[in-house]
């Protein structure tokens, strides 16, 4: 088996995201997932908060004034910081495995909101390197993340495979010449990782 650099977001591919639904009811108009998204990872305030440039205050008054939202700052910053719902079952194991045959790293889109809640999950200490948003000032989808990514790690790109739940971040690891695929969940995320070869049956 090739010795692969495996780069795998977090939030929905090992842990858990309750944020989603009560979000998209929250921005109302029937929109769906992807586009929810989309319009997240487009927001300058998300993009500054996500990638250290915005205070915690400052990034719960711009989210509610960008998104239309019927709630106070505080409200929505409660809300926000539920949006992490701990790993999912199996996912300790799973990263011992690929570490055992892989070079592996967390590549997350996060604030310091979800930070400390984050490192409380075992997980970090499973990989050789954790790539954060708020840490680096870069930002998945964008290739800057991706070109951050491959420096820390001093990975070469044809030998990366990146796996995340959100179309519009494999979409961004594909423009930088990353082998990019979506899965969603720790049952997903096996299954990717067997079909590609790099876990055992």
């Amino acid at each position: 088996m090739r010795r692969r650099a495996v780069l795998l977001d977090m939030g929905g591919v090992l842990v858990e995201l309750g944020g989603e639904k009560p979000f998209l009811d929250m921005i109302g108009g029937g929109m769906q997932a992807d586009e929810m998204w989309r319009r997240w990872l487009a927001s300058p305030a998300v993009r500054a908060h996500e990638t250290g440039r915005m205070g915690t205050p400052e990034f719960a008054e711009a989210a509610v004034r960008e998104f239309g939202l019927s709630l106070a700052p505080g409200e929505f910053l409660d809300h926000f910081r539920g949006w992490l719902q701990g790993p999912y079952e199996g996912v300790h194991d799973l990263l011992d495995e690929l570490a055992a045959r892989h070079r592996t790293a967390i590549l997350t889109n996060i604030s310091a909101v979800h930070w400390p809640i984050a490192q409380g999950y075992g997980i970090f200490e499973r990989v050789e390197r954790v790539i954060a948003s708020h840490q680096v000032g870069a930002i998945k989808p964008d290739r800057e993340f991706f070109e951050i990514a491959l420096a820390e790690l001093g990975a070469a790109r044809e030998e990366a495979v990146f796996i995340d739940d959100n179309v519009v971040n494999v979409e961004g690891a594909r423009a930088a010449g990353l082998e990019a695929h979506v899965a969603r969940g720790i049952g997903e995320t096996r299954d990717c990782l067997r079909a590609l070869g790099l876990l055992g049956a």
